[in-house]
């Protein structure tokens, strides 16, 4: 069994089918990547397996480093280790970064505080209100920090690729080798739509997700295959 099993899950969000079926495993090692066109259900997917409110696993479990969390509230699965960065940061008011990461840093009594900050070049930022007036890339930097300290057993990553710079994501790419260098289980999942994340970050495995569920899996050169053809290349490996 992996750090994590996803077992036939399906997933609502107010009453309507988003995620279908799915089937996923993740063992010690795992760089795996999800790709999909957009509305496939990745993100959905993602918070379901974290627990988000309002994505309700109608079918199936989630089994979490040998647990069944399929009907625990967020803040458990996080206690045990999951940890998620979203594609859209949450932007929070009233609360300065500095703030915010020496919060996040007491919860989880980490030891990398300064690390972090320096490693992903947000120490300007420090006094500023959290997300006021933030890029993308400066919001996708902050939110990795606080995963960082954490020191998940499993970070989910979703689109850390997606509306960001260059320079930017060389830096969270450096924070997620700094993850999996923390991680006991050394594994991770990146969602990701265009893949310029793999330029840094080499999967071991990936899998396609169409219409909610995941369509076919595959060792990290399948990577190249869609880049190259698209999801057409659904038809070129079944």
């Amino acid at each position: 069994m992996g750090i994590l099993e996803v077992n036939g899950v399906s997933i609502s969000v107010d009453g309507r089918r988003v995620v279908s079926s799915v089937y996923l495993s993740v063992g010690f090692g795992d760089i795996l990547y999800i790709l999909g066109p957009n509305g496939s259900g990745k993100t959905s997917l993602l918070r379901g397996i974290i627990g988000f409110p309002g994505y309700d696993v109608v079918s199936g479990s989630i089994v979490f480093d040998g647990e069944d969390v399929t009907s625990k509230p967020i803040e458990y699965r996080v206690s045990r280790g999951l940890a998620i960065a979203h594609q859209f940061t949450p932007k929070l008011s009233n609360i300065d970064t500095l703030s915010l990461l020496e919060y996040v840093c007491r919860r989880f009594k980490c030891d990398n505080l300064s690390e972090s900050i320096d490693l992903l070049n947000i120490r300007y930022l420090l006094n500023r209100s959290f997300g006021k007036g933030f890029s993308g890339g400066e919001l996708k930097r902050v939110e990795l920090a606080t995963i960082l300290l954490q020191r998940p057993k499993l970070a989910l990553i979703d689109e850390p690729d997606s509306g960001v710079d260059i320079d930017s994501i060389m830096l969270v790419a450096e924070g997620i080798r700094r993850l999996l260098e923390l991680s006991p289980y050394k594994s991770i999942i990146i969602v990701t739509h265009s893949g310029l994340i793999a330029k840094f970050i080499e999967p071991t495995r990936v899998c396609i997700m169409v219409e909610g569920t995941i369509r076919y899996c595959g060792s990290g050169s399948l990577l190249g295959e869609v880049l190259k053809y698209g999801f057409k290349v659904l038809d070129r490996v079944g």
